[in-house]
Parts: structure tokens; sequence; C-alpha cells
């Protein structure tokens, strides 16, 4: 049984789901811990080497970036304590680091600004100079996408312990009460457990993974790939061992200033008390028979390696000239234990590093580097296409975000293979695999129906003969297998009359399920359709015209029909699909047309809309009303025919409905069904209506095709198809697809991002007010320098509006005078620096506002 009892208040519990979760700032996470101590599970009881709660930092990227497929999971460093020495020394860093409690609430930029900008001393309190990796761009890759996951350290065991320690020594004196005792906590690795846990719960399906850490932060970085490559690379994941080559995930991977080296001393006396067994276990490394090798390092890396696909990319960041490295290897060497000079915490000037090296021998500096030089090659010579080490050349160690190399020029050039999103073949979108399980089975029933018509057919003209030979072998046929054959037919004769709209009904419904299951409600502001957010739409096949033709994603050409964007949508489409198109159906089975004619009609239908929309459309769009409407256009249209022609006719003529929801389904309640796809698809089925069908011509009637063989046939309604007509739509569609792929039309590249298809983006150049309210309101000027060169007056502010309150809200702000705001964005007009973001919400609405300023001016 666990509890959350422990949580301090300003966090959340790691039952929180993700999407509950606001865009673009941190949140402090606290994982539970077993209430009963009769409960025990393995790596269950995260906490701090004091005993202290500990706690993760989550930012989900903003919402224009919005994904759950890229993570960024950065640890930290601190040290390292393994007797009472070493422990009372580091006794700071054995406590949960309150001063990243400032971190909660603000944003990747603001924060990386702020530090860039008030030298740390406004905003949040710091040590030493870091780098916010999240609002960093490294070559072609972005990790402002990323959802940011940050470990903090706090049990001095480089993340990996399990063990719980009571140190004691003596102070010189042989009296019992002068024996000094210190407890620690080791349980590193039930604080990794506890986050790689809470990424497998709610990042069900990640393609890119980066992973780095700084000095003990990047000695648990291999093990940590190791635990989430073998979980999101099984065999069931859809991956397979690196023999095969292929991968659900990606994973890049930097080491900077690791605690590599582990001399023989440490292994031998004290490794062992940080329990690191259980972790070793846990990734199949035969920890008792290596514990003590000199090479130890080097065996567990490249046991690792060997379990993981060759294409993920290695890197081991190192300065030439290291003293905290040094150290450390000086004093689990056992080689400083009588010198009372040793500094076991990060040296706050050069004149302590100063210090530190003169307490150094020359010959134990040569022996760190030619060690840790001669491990590297060792591990590369082995695995030299995944595996690179970076040398800065000078004196230093590591800060967080990978702070040192950033600032070396030439380390960007190096690590851009290792951070590049590579392709991944083994991932598949859950929603693929829902779409094609939802069409498969539809096509299934459809299948069922068309069989059980046959044989409905072949019965009744079977003779008396052929019917007792037939009872004879169907009595041959296991009973189970008869009996579920004709609960199959005999269900499926329900749909005898409509079977290709009760297999898109079906199919439809399924998808339209899974897709609220997975993806939620949006707000109604976001979508009045009662549905996902633009994200999730766009996650689950929307058709976007920027994605299609900029990231070639032809299968949202598809994937739209069958998808429609809100309780609302799906409700019209039913009723439409069930009342009018079922009807529309039968009618054309009873004219004698063949049962391809309806799936025909309608494929010509949605295709046509969504190759039009993909071409001249804007944002995203489903056509599922589009194809509801385009069906009913050309029922109503063969309905005038034939009473134009005196023939009584079966078809439905919807055209109140039609018209009605056309105009309806084009207005900002329903956002993401396009005009443009609804007219297009009233369009094609007018001319399906008109040019489809010759009723000049008679067809040769096979009365053996059909269900009922007494209707008389009409002979205008059974018309032949105009074949030239459909061969020339046909034509006008590969043409309209080739300018798709050959990139001719040039929608904004904006909408590549989904969720700005679902909103307009304003600015305001006058956001003195909000820069008050937002960055001082929290005891920090996150969006000022300390000069106030700004003052709010040289800065822009971009924020996006849902559709359905775009041109109110500005009419009304404009009416009242309260602030200039202008449609467009603030790089059109001027603005060119990007500065920091600021996610803020506001009676239950979210806004994401981008902020600039002109380089120019700054």
């Amino acid at each position: 049984m666990t509890s959350f009892a422990h949580c301090p208040t300003n966090s959340l519990p790691t039952t929180t789901h993700l999407s509950s979760l606001i865009p673009n700032q941190f949140h402090k996470l606290c994982p539970p811990i077993h209430s009963s101590s009769s409960t025990t599970t393995p790596l269950g009881q995260p906490s701090c080497g004091d005993g202290t709660p500990f706690n993760f930092f989550l930012s989900r990227p903003p919402q224009r970036y919005s994904n759950t497929a890229k993570i960024l999971l950065e640890f930290q460093g601190g040290g390292a304590c393994w007797d009472q020495t070493t422990c009372n020394l580091q006794t700071d860093y054995l406590t949960w680091p309150e001063y990243m409690d400032n971190f909660v609430g603000r944003s990747c930029t603001e924060i990386k600004y702020s530090l860039s900008n008030n030298n740390n001393g406004q905003g949040v309190s710091v040590s030493n100079n870091i780098e916010m990796l999240c609002a960093k761009t490294i070559s072609s890759t972005n990790f402002n996408q990323y959802n940011t996951i940050i470990v903090p350290y706090c049990t001095q065991d480089v993340h990996i312990g399990d063990s719980i320690q009571s140190y004691r020594t003596t102070n010189g004196n042989d009296d019992d009460d002068n024996i000094l005792s210190t407890t620690v906590r080791h349980a590193g690795a039930h604080n990794l457990h506890s986050v790689l846990q809470y990424i497998f719960d709610n990042f069900p399906n990640p393609t890119h993974v980066f992973i780095t850490g700084c000095s003990a932060g990047g000695t648990v970085v291999p093990i940590a790939y190791d635990l989430i490559s073998r979980h999101y690379n099984s065999f069931l994941r859809g991956g397979s061992s690196s023999t095969f080559g292929m991968k659900s995930v990606d994973i890049g991977v930097i080491m900077d200033s690791s605690v590599y080296l582990t001399p023989r001393v440490f292994l031998e006396e004290y490794y062992g008390n940080w329990g690191p067994e259980t972790l070793m276990k846990k990734i199949g490394f035969n920890f008792e028979k290596y514990r003590y090798e000199s090479n130890y390092p080097d065996l567990l890396w490249q046991h690792i390696l060997r379990r993981g696909p060759n294409s993920d990319k290695w890197g081991f960041v190192t300065h030439s000239d290291d003293p905290i490295s040094l150290m450390y290897y000086q004093y689990m060497s056992g080689d400083g234990s009588n010198n009372n000079g040793r500094h076991l915490t990060y040296p706050d000037s050069n004149s302590t590093n100063q210090q530190i090296n003169r307490t150094l021998e020359d010959n134990l500096q040569s022996e760190w580097w030619t060690g840790i030089q001669t491990s590297l090659n060792a591990v590369k010579k082995k695995h030299p296409k995944n595996v690179d080490f970076y040398i800065i050349d000078g004196e230093g160690h590591c800060s967080f975000g990978l702070y040192y190399p950033l600032q070396d020029e030439g380390f960007e050039e190096w690590a851009a293979p290792i951070v590049k999103e590579g392709r991944v073949v083994g991932n598949k979108r859950p929603s693929a695999a829902v779409f094609l399980c939802s069409v498969a089975l539809g096509g299934l029933l459809a299948l069922a129906t068309l069989t059980a018509m046959k044989q409905k057919n072949q019965s009744k003209l079977l003779d008396g003969e052929a019917s007792m030979n037939e009872s004879i072998g169907a009595r041959r046929m296991p009973a189970a297998i008869l009996q579920i054959k004709s609960v199959i037919l005999r269900q499926s004769s329900r749909y005898s009359s409509y079977p290709w709209t009760a297999a898109y009904i079906f199919a439809t419904t399924l998808y339209f399920v899974c897709m609220l299951v997975v993806q939620g409600f949006a707000h109604p502001l976001d979508n009045p359709s009662l549905g996902p957010s633009a994200v999730g739409l766009s996650s689950f096949g929307i058709n976007n015209p920027s994605l299609v033709i900029y990231k070639m994603e032809h299968y949202r050409l598809f994937t739209s029909t069958f998808l429609c964007s809100g309780v609302l949508t799906y409700l019209m489409v039913m009723f439409s699909m069930y009342k009018h198109g079922a009807a529309l159906e039968s009618a054309l089975l009873e004219n004698k047309h063949h049962h391809w004619t309806f799936p025909m009609v309608a494929a010509i239908i949605s295709m046509g809309a969504n190759l039009f929309y993909a071409c001249i459309g804007k944002g995203a769009s489903c056509t599922s009303l589009a194809l509801a409407i385009g069906l009913n256009v050309f029922s109503g249209v063969l309905q005038r025919r034939s009473a134009a022609a005196n023939l009584n006719s079966l078809y439905p003529s919807p055209w109140v409905f039609t018209i009605f929801w056309s105009v309806i389904g084009s207005t900002p309640l329903f956002p993401f069904d396009s005009v443009v796809a609804i007219l297009v698809s009233v369009v094609i089925g007018a001319a399906l209506g008109l040019l489809l069908f010759d009723s000049n011509k008679s067809e040769q009637i096979d009365t053996d095709n059909y269900a009922d063989s007494s209707v008389s046939v009409q002979e205008n309604e059974s018309a032949s198809i105009r074949w030239s007509f459909v061969k020339g739509t046909g034509a006008a569609y590969c043409i309209l697809y080739l300018l798709i792929v050959f990139r001719v039309p040039s929608p904004d590249e904006r909408n590549v991002h989904p969720y700005l298809t679902g909103c307009n983006l304003v600015y305001s150049d006058q956001i003195g007010e909000f820069v008050e309210k937002y960055a001082n309101g929290y005891n920090g000027r996150m969006l000022q320098g300390n000069d106030d060169v700004f003052d709010g007056q040289n800065l822009c502010a971009q924020l996006c509006i849902p559709h359905l309150v775009h041109r109110p809200l500005i009419w009304g702000v404009r009416k009242l005078g309260l602030v200039a705001v202008e449609e467009g964005t603030c790089e059109e007009n001027g603005y060119d620096e990007h500065i920091a973001d600021k996610t803020v919400r506001e009676y239950t609405i979210t806004f994401e506002v981008q902020v600039f300023t002109q380089s120019q001016d700054e």
C-alpha cells in the first residue's frame, strides 16, 4: 500500500495525469512510498539521503510543440560519499536541494533568460553556471520541443544505491558516548525507479529520448539508458535486438564528466555500501563476477552497449584537467587518507582549485589522465560506430545542462550526430493501429453482409436436389462451426440493404471512441464541437495541408474521412449516414446498381474533398461531415432526376438537413470542419448525381447477382456508369496528388505545429502590464533585466486565440481600448529575437505567450 502523505505542499503526486499539467512550466512531482513497513516492493521507497522526500521536475513542451514522443532526461550531479568522513563532508548534499523549488511554475526559456540577464542575482538561486538545455537548440534538434524531466540528486550514491547505512567512527576516545554515527539512505536506485516508472506510465510510445547528466548524474546515464531501451525496444512493443537493427525509440546519450574510473580500493571496501547489485541485476550485469575488476566501468558500459541497438549514439565529455574528478579518484584510491586538505564540495574559486591541485601528486594526475584515455579508447575501439568522446582542453569539471561543453567551440558540431533525431523504423503511432483495426473490422462487417446476401440469393435459385446435397454437406460440418457461421450470417443480414454504410458507421464509431479515450476532451473554447484538442486530432490523422505537403504525411488524405472532430460532429455524421446514407445505398441496390457503386461514390467524394483541401485549405479539417453532406447532395440530385423523368424514386432528398448543416458546419462552432472541404464535397456530390449515370443506356442485368429478382428494372434508373467520367475524375485527382507530391501548394509552414491550427495568432507591443504581472509577481524578474532596459516597451508578445472567440475578443479589446492587439506575429513586425515563453491559465483557459524583442535595440 502506497502513500503520498509525505509529499511537500508545493508538489503534485505522480498519479497526476500528464495531460492535466499546464504546458511549458516546471512541475514538482512526488512519487509514493510504502505506508506500511510490512509491505515491501523492490525499489519502492524513494527518498533523499537524510530522509527528506525525493521529488523530480517535469516540464511539458510549449503548446505549439505539444507531444509525448520526445523526452529529455537530465540527471543532476553533486559528489558522492561512502563512509563517515565523506558523508559528514557531504551533509548539505544529502537533503532535498530547496533552491530547485524556484523552478516550479517557470518555463525553460524564462529561467534561461533570467540566468543570462540577472547574473543569477534574482529569480532562480543557483551556485554554479548552468544551461537550460530544454531551451537550447543543438544542430537541428530543438530541445524546447521535448518533455523535460530533471532528476535532482540527494543520495550521494551516483543515483544507483539501494541501501541504508549507519556509518560509525570514533573521535579517538574510548568512551562509547563519543562514537559518531550517521545514517544515510542511499536510495538513488529507488528514486531512479520512480522516475522511470512515471515515464513508462505517461509516455507509452516515445520516438526520441535524449539522456544526459553531470558528474554523478552522468555516471547513472548508461543504466538509465539500458532500462529505457529494454522497456521500449522489447519485441512485444515492435522493437527488437540490435541484430535486426529495428527499434521503437531512438536514444542519444552524453555523459558529462562522469565519475568513471573506480580504483580497486574503492570497489573492494566501499562500493558495496551503496547496494548497487539491485540495479545491476535489473540490467542483467554479472555484478558478483566483475565487481572487483580494475576495468569494471568498461565492462559495465560495454555490457550495456551490447544490449542496445547499434544505431544509438553515445558521447563522453571530459576536461583534460579535471580537479574534481581527480580529487575523487585520489580519495577512492586511498592515496589521500592522511591529507587534511581534502574538499568534497564544488570549488567556489580558482584559489580552491589551486589548493586541490597542490595536494595531488603529479604522478597521480598522469595516472588519472592515462587511465581515462585508455578506458575510453578501449570502449570506442570495440564500438566505433556509436561511441565517441570529446575532450575540452583546459581545467574544469561540469555543470548543469552541458554548460561548459556548450561554451567550447566545436562541441555542437561533435554533438550533432548524437542528438540528431534519427529515423525510427519499429515505432508506430497507437492511432495507426487503431485506424487499421477499425477499418479492417468495418471491412469484415461489409464482407460478411455481402456473403450473407449472396447465400440468400443462391438459396432461392437452387433446385430441390441441390438443396438436399447442400444440407447433407452442411451436416458434415462441426456443429460449433455451423453455429458460429449461422450467427454471423444472421447478424450480418440485418445490414443487407446497406452493408457499406454499416461498415463505415462501425469503423468511424470505433475510431472516434478510441480517440476520446486516448486524447480526452479539450476546453470547449478550443474545440466547441466537444472533442480533443488540435494536437489530439492531429495525432489521429486530421487533414492538415502543412503536414501533408511539408512532412509528406499523405495518410491524412485517408484517415480524416473516418475522423469526427467532436461529439457534435459525430452525432451529425452518424444521423446523416444512418438516416440518409443507408437509404441511398439501399436505393442504389433496389435500382439494380452493383453493391460497389455506393463505396465508389463515397470514395470519389471523400478523396476529392481531401485533395482539394490539401491544395487550397489552411489549418486542419476532418472530412467525415463533408462526406455525409456530399452523399446527401448526390442523393438529392438523383431524386430530382427521377422526378424530372416521372419515375418513382427511392432516393432520399434531405435538402433541409444538408443546407442547414453545411452552413452550421462552416462556422467557428466547428473549427475543424472546413468550409472548403464541405463546399468541394457539395460540388462533387452534385456532379456525380448529374454525370455518373448515363440514363440513355440500359444496363444488362444479371439477376443472379441480386437479392430479389422479382423487382422490375426501371430502365432510366438502371442506367450504366459513365466510365469516361470516372476515369476523367481519377486523372484529375492524380494531377492534384502530383501537385501535392511536388509541393506546388504552399500552405502556412507554421501549421506543421498542430496546436496552431486550432487558433489565430495575435500580437501586442504594449505589454508592460503583462510583464509586471507575470514576471515580477513571483519574486523574480524573469522577463526584465536588472537595468530595466526593456521596461516593457521594447518587447512584443504574441499568443494564439481560439477560433471561436478570436474575432469577438479582438473587437472587445479594441472597443474598450484596453491594449493595442493586432492580428499577425511579432516577427512579422520587426521583433526578431525570441526571449522567452510564458504559459498562463486564466478562467480554466490556457494561453501560451511568446515574448520577442528587437535585437538591434537590445
